[in-house]
C-alpha cells in the first residue's frame, strides 16, 4: 500500500484491510484489466449535451459495465452510493442536484430505478457492445476525468502513481498527494545532508 497509495496511514486502513481478509474466501478472485466503451454509447453520451449528465451518464456506464465483468448476471445494474458516484465522477453537488441529475437521466431512457422503494439501485439502460472501440478504461479512481480527456481537455497522468489530474500550466507531472510526498522526501535529503555536513565539521 505504501508503494501504490500516497499518504498511505496503516491506522486509517487497519479494520478495512481485515475485514476485506476475512471475507476473501467468500468470493472467486476476478483480475480487470479495464472495460471497452463502444462508440455507439460514446454518441449516446455525446448526444446528452450537457457537461455534468455526460459525466455522470458516463461514469455510470463504466461502473455497470466493471459490475458485468465481476458478475455476468448483474444485467448492468449498479449498486454503489450517491457519494461514491459522484466522488467518482469528479462532480460537486448539493444532494437536491444529484437526484435531479439522476431524473433528467432517467427522463432521456438512459437508466432506469429498482421497483422496490427501498432499493436505491440504478440500472443502465444504454449499453450497446456494437461498434468499434472508442476508449478503453483501465483507472476508475476518476471516471469525470477519463471523460472529459476523452472530450479534448487538458489532464495528465500523475508520474508518480498514474492518477488523471488537469493538467493547469502545461507543466505538470504529479497529483498533489504525489507532489507533497516527493517534497516530503527531499526535505528529508536535505536534512540528512546538513547532518552529514555538521557531523564532519571538525
Amino acid at each position: 500500500m505504501q508503494e501504490r497509495y500516497p499518504g498511505y496511514n496503516p491506522a486509517d486502513w487497519s479494520l478495512r484491510l481485515e475485514t476485506c481478509a476475512k471475507n476473501a474466501d467468500r468470493y472467486a478472485l476476478c483480475e480487470c484489466t479495464g472495460i471497452r466503451i463502444t462508440a455507439n454509447e460514446r454518441k449516446t453520451l455525446e448526444a446528452i449535451h450537457n457537461k455534468v449528465l455526460e459525466r455522470l451518464a458516463f461514469t455510470l456506464l463504466c461502473l455497470a459495465k466493471f459490475n458485468d465483468f465481476r458478475n455476468p448476471a448483474n444485467n448492468h445494474w449498479i449498486s454503489y452510493s450517491n457519494g461514491e458516484i459522484y466522488k467518482t465522477a469528479c462532480i460537486n453537488a448539493t444532494a437536491f442536484n444529484k437526484d435531479s441529475n439522476y431524473h433528467r437521466l432517467r427522463e432521456l431512457g438512459l437508466i432506469e430505478y429498482a421497483k422496490k422503494v427501498n432499493n436505491l439501485n440504478i440500472r443502465v439502460l444504454f449499453i450497446d457492445e456494437n461498434g468499434g472501440e472508442a476508449l478503453f478504461v483501465s483507472d476508475f479512481r476518476t471516471l469525470g476525468y477519463e471523460w472529459r480527456l476523452l472530450k479534448g481537455e487538458r489532464y495528465i497522468r500523475c508520474t508518480g502513481c498514474g492518477l488523471l489530474v488537469k493538467d493547469t500550466n502545461g507543466k505538470r507531472k504529479y497529483c498533489k498527494d504525489c507532489a507533497a510526498a516527493g517534497k516530503r522526501m527531499l526535505d528529508r535529503q536535505r536534512m540528512q545532508r546538513r547532518r552529514s555536513l555538521q557531523i564532519c565539521e571538525p
